[in-house]
Order: structure tokens, then C-alpha cells, then sequence
């Protein structure tokens, strides 16, 4: 993601698509159909479940909601989900959970949300609610390829997708890990993203610019070039303060002219 700013006794601000803040719900009905496992583990079908998310560009995510429609297993706490993001960043949804013996659940909705005010249980069959994503052990396993690595695993936190862009394929990686039994989510899964512009704003004080954009964006550099034909871009070095919920850098210019980009 690129957002840029020209400085020239005016500011003007420019983004590489339109700033989009709120709300949006992107909807995968497909069914998932999680196969037994007979060499553990079993992925599901399809592997991975994906949502793609367009028409988000100038914007970050501050918070993320997954719902699972229908879900059915004769025995819940064989199946493990993890969701991976666009830029790489993963969350587990569900691991091991639920009671170890007599728990098959039918067509249960599932809402996973760092907010809800419990996990999902682990010695009580499982009930349609809105939950924590909720892992019981440490997998000691790697999901199939192409699902991630158990080393790269970030645990199970859905706000582990705040400050990144969101446009782009996120990918449910759904397994069984146990034999027997075998289950399905029947209407596919949502994906709710709340989402803030990333703006980067620009005044002049003096010989000075001071440049601010939203402290929910995470592992920007703030560079700047003298010109754009061609561009020579390189890291802004002042140091970065956090003033009313903004980064803000002020910056000396060493001309009258000076654009501006941040970068991840």
C-alpha cells in the first residue's frame, strides 16, 4: 500500500484509491465439507475457503469478525480453522474445541470476535453464539500446504489483521485432525471488516512540514524526494510522536518543494 502527499506552500493529498471507512461484509456461501481424517491431518473441501476483498484501497483494517453458517460434526473438537490474510497475517479461529466425548453439534452459527465476552467452550458441547477464537492445545502438527506453518502460527487473535491492508484473497484453512467422524459448514463463512482511511496529512510550519496519518496503521515509513521525474525516495529519519490518536512527524525541507510517501 502507497500513500502519498505533495508539498509545494500548499498541500494537496493524493491516494492511490479512494479512502473507505466502515463496515463491509464479503460472503463465501459455498459449502465446506470437512472430511474424516485418515492420515491426521485431513483438510477440508475446498482448502483453502476463500473470500476476496475488493474495493477497500486507501483504507486499513481496525477490526475483523468471521461468522461460520451451519456448522455440523460428530465430534467438533477434531476440527481446527486458522484464517490468513492477505499480506500473510493469520489468526486461529478454532482449535479443539468443545467437549471430548457424545458433543455433535448440527447446524450451529458460529461467530468468532476478539470483543465477545467468552472462548468457545471447551468442557461444554458447542452452541450457535458469538465467541473468542479459541485454541485449547498447541497444534503439533503443520496444516497442509498451502495453510501455514505451525511455527508461523500468531495464535488466536483476529486483531492480528488491525493496521493492514485488507484488499486481497483472505484464505480459510479448515481441518479435521482426528478419526472418526466428519462434519460440514453448510452456508460457507462471512468475513466482517471494519476498516479507516489511511490518510496522510500535511502542513507547513515555517521550513518545517509536519506530516501525521492514523496510529491504527502499523509498519509504515514515512519517505520523501525532492522530484518525481524520477522519484529518489528515501526513509524520513525525524523521530515519530503519537499526537491526538496520529503519528506526526516534523520534517525540515530542504527546498520549497518536497513530496511525500508512506510505504509497507
Amino acid at each position: 500500500m502507497t500513500v502519498r502527499a505533495l508539498f509545494h506552500f500548499t498541500a494537496a493529498i493524493f491516494l492511490t484509491g479512494p479512502a473507505i471507512a466502515g463496515t463491509f461484509t464479503f460472503s463465501n456461501t459455498n459449502p465446506i465439507i470437512i472430511n474424516d481424517t485418515t492420515n491426521p491431518p485431513t483438510i477440508a473441501s475446498p482448502y483453502p475457503s476463500t473470500n476476496q476483498v475488493t474495493g477497500l484501497a486507501g483504507s486499513i483494517v481496525t477490526k475483523v469478525t468471521v461468522e461460520l453458517s451451519g456448522f455440523s460434526h460428530g465430534f467438533p473438537s477434531d476440527v481446527d480453522i486458522v484464517l490468513v490474510g492477505p499480506q500473510g497475517q493469520n489468526a486461529v479461529l478454532m482449535g479443539n474445541a468443545g467437549v471430548e466425548t457424545n458433543a455433535s453439534v448440527t447446524n450451529l452459527d458460529l461467530i468468532l470476535d476478539d470483543s465477545a465476552a467468552s472462548n468457545l467452550p471447551l468442557d461444554t458441547p458447542l452452541e450457535s453464539g458469538t465467541f473468542k477464537p479459541t485454541q485449547r492445545f498447541p497444534f503439533l502438527f503443520n496444516f497442509p500446504p498451502p495453510g501455514p506453518d505451525t511455527n508461523a502460527l500468531m495464535g488466536p487473535f483476529l486483531s492480528n489483521f488491525n493496521g493492514t491492508d485488507p484488499n486481497g484473497a483472505w484464505n480459510l484453512y479448515v481441518v479435521d485432525d482426528t478419526s472418526p467422524d466428519s462434519g460440514v459448514i453448510t452456508g460457507g463463512w462471512s468475513l466482517t471488516i471494519t476498516t479507516t482511511p489511511l490518510l496522510l496529512s500535511i502542513t507547513r510550519q515555517q521550513t518545517n512540514a509536519i506530516l501525521s496519518w492514523t496510529n491504527a496503521a502499523v509498519g509504515f515509513t514515512l519517505q520523501s524526494t525532492p522530484s518525481l521525474t524520477p522519484p529518489a525516495w528515501s526513509n524520513v529519519i525525524d523521530p515519530v510522536g503519537i499526537i491526538s490518536g496520529n503519528y506526526t512527524v516534523t520534517n525540515a525541507m530542504a527546498t520549497n518543494r518536497v513530496f511525500y510517501r508512506l510505504m509497507k
